[in-house]
C-alpha cells in the first residue's frame, strides 16, 4: 500500500519572552477552534498570508505591535497563557532569542514541535495546592474531513443569517469579517460547525452577484452594500 510521504518543514525567528508568550497564546487558539491560518487571516481582514507569516515566526513584534488587539477580539479575550520562566543568570526575558517551530505533514494531520531558549518552571499555588505544568511545546492538528451534506449545512445556515443582515440594513455602514462571523457562528446544533471558510463562500458569492463590495478600512478589509454609483459601475 502506497502511503504518502512526510513534508517536513521549519521556521525560526527572533522574540523576547514577552513575545513568545504571546505568539504561543495565539498559535493554541487557533488550534483549539479548528480553524486554519488562512481562515484567521480572513476574520482580521487582511491577505490569507498575513497570519501564517505570523505563525511562521515572521515579525513577531511588529505583527504583535499592530494586530494582537485585533485577535483578542477576534478571540473575545485578552488573557494570555500564563507561564513561569526558570530564571538564572543565563535569563534575561527581555534579551530576543531564537525560537523555532518545526512542521511534518502527513495526509491525516500536521505535527507541531516548538524549540524555545528558555526553561520553563512549576508555579505552586499553596492556598490551593495546585501546581501550574509548563506548557506544552509539541501539538498535532488533524486535517478535517469533509462531509459534503454538513459543508452544505452550513453553508445554508451562513447565507439565511447574511440575507437577514442585508434586509435589516445591517451592511451600510459596513462590517469586518470578525464582526460578522459573530452574528453566524451559533448553530444552535451540536453537529454543525461553523467555520470562517463558511462565511468567506458566502461573501464571496454576493460580491459575484453585485450585492457586496469590499472596501479597504483601517489597513483591513470590510464588506459593504453595493450602491446605486457602484452598481453604475459594474453595469
Amino acid at each position: 500500500m502506497k502511503t504518502e510521504p512526510t513534508i517536513k518543514t521549519s521556521y525560526s525567528g527572533m522574540m523576547d519572552a514577552h513575545d513568545f508568550v504571546m505568539w504561543y497564546t495565539y498559535f493554541t487558539r487557533r488550534l483549539k477552534q479548528g480553524w486554519r491560518p488562512d481562515e484567521l487571516s480572513f476574520l482580521m481582514g487582511r491577505p490569507d498570508h498575513v497570519y501564517l507569516d505570523f505563525e511562521k515566526i515572521f515579525q513577531v513584534p511588529q505583527f504583535l505591535l499592530h494586530e494582537a488587539l485585533l485577535l483578542d477580539r477576534i478571540y473575545a479575550c485578552a488573557q494570555p497563557i500564563e507561564m513561569e520562566f526558570h530564571r538564572d543568570d543565563s535569563f534575561d526575558g527581555s534579551e530576543k532569542r531564537l525560537v523555532r517551530l518545526m512542521i511534518e505533514e502527513d495526509e491525516v494531520k500536521w505535527s507541531y514541535k516548538i524549540v524555545i531558549p528558555w526553561k520553563f518552571s512549576t508555579k505552586k499555588d499553596l492556598t490551593k495546592k495546585t501546581t501550574t505544568k509548563p506548557p506544552l511545546l509539541q501539538f498535532e492538528e488533524w486535517k478535517a474531513e469533509k462531509d459534503l451534506q454538513l459543508e452544505s449545512d452550513a453553508m445554508l445556515h451562513v447565507r439565511q443569517r447574511i440575507d437577514h443582515l442585508l434586509d435589516s440594513g445591517f451592511f451600510a455602514q459596513g462590517a469586518a469579517p470578525w464582526q460578522l462571523f459573530r452574528k453566524v457562528e451559533y448553530t444552535g446544533q451540536v453537529h454543525l460547525q461553523i467555520f470562517p471558510r463558511h462565511l468567506k463562500n458566502v461573501l464571496y458569492s454576493l460580491i459575484q452577484q453585485n450585492k457586496l463590495v469590499v472596501r479597504n478600512v483601517d489597513r483591513g478589509y470590510s464588506f459593504y452594500l453595493v450602491d446605486s454609483e457602484e452598481e453604475r459601475c459594474i453595469i
